[in-house]
């Protein structure tokens, strides 16, 4: 970032554009450790108990909260645009993807119903989330250098998500017999991450 300065709107300074891209990395926890290597595998298995349609059920569950985020997500936009308040929209989608995901901790075998409508909630406030984070860019970067800070973004948002799978997977591999306690282990981690990147 030895350019930054010359790619920042005026009066913004290097610590802003980490700041925001610290959301970034405490964020992209949730798209590798819910969405994508730890818990999917969990629900198909555990909470699913590996049944034929497990597959299909996840698959679904993630088609219905992209649903949801595409209605609810321009309503807050708008909401946040109206009173200049992302931050606090922010603060409050990332507020309930944290505790939807870390109530993930409580599901199992016989709780189907309570973890598709907990990682529909999460999903939802997590894309939300997501949507109100880049709506800063305008903010602290110029027009024309929008894709270099945005890279910025997004490279350390990887570097959080590779982070966070590798906490998660030593902890759910550190003893399978304790897969449960240790799930909520991790992603109460995730969560502790995401709350300090605010």
């Amino acid at each position: 970032m030895h350019s930054g300065k010359n790619l920042l709107m005026p009066g913004v300074s290097k610590r802003e554009v980490l700041a925001w891209a610290s959301y970034d990395f405490a964020n992209s926890g949730y798209t590798t450790v819910i969405l994508t290597a730890v818990y999917n595998a969990f629900f198909v298995s555990v909470v699913a108990e590996n049944a034929v349609w497990a597959t299909f059920a996840w698959t679904l569950t993630i088609t219905l909260s992209n649903l949801l985020s595409i209605a609810v997500i321009p309503v807050i936009s708008a909401l946040a645009d109206a009173k200049a308040n992302k931050r606090f929209w922010l603060a409050v989608m990332t507020g309930i993807c944290c505790m939807s995901t870390a109530t993930l901790a409580y599901t199992g075998p016989g709780t189907l119903a309570s973890a598709v409508i907990l990682i529909i909630i999460s999903n939802t406030a997590f894309n939300a989330g997501v949507s109100l984070n880049s709506a800063f860019l305008s903010e602290l970067a110029k027009p024309e250098a929008f894709g270099k800070v945005s890279g910025w973004g997004w490279s350390f948002g990887y570097l959080g998500g590779i982070v966070s799978l590798a906490a998660c997977l030593l902890i759910v591999l550190k003893d399978r017999k304790q897969g449960s306690r240790l799930m909520s282990m991790c992603l109460t981690r995730q969560c502790r991450l995401r709350r300090f990147s605010l």
